[in-house]
């Protein structure tokens, strides 16, 4: 099941994440993993800081597993890219 609502329920957490790799992520629910403001992960996308997402109807999605990886590869650097 993929997670396209136009507004998200629940808070999404790392183990959400790792719980379900398939799924789709809003940027607002990607703002949750990081703890950064959804304006902050636009800027990331704009700036090459983390995984492309899609863009499905002039909305962006991420992939459970691009987001997993990206986290993994930067996990001994930190994920705070402020």
């Amino acid at each position: 099941m993929q997670h396209i609502d136009k507004q998200p329920t629940t808070t999404l957490t790392l183990a959400d994440l790792i719980a379900n790799p398939n799924d789709l992520y809003q940027v607002t629910q990607v703002s949750e993993i990081f703890k950064r403001h959804p304006e902050t992960i636009r800027r990331w996308i704009k700036a090459g800081k983390i995984p492309k997402p899609l863009s499905i109807s002039g909305m962006y999605y991420f992939k459970g597993s691009d987001l997993l990886s990206y986290i993994n590869a930067n996990n001994a650097e930190g994920i705070n890219h402020a």
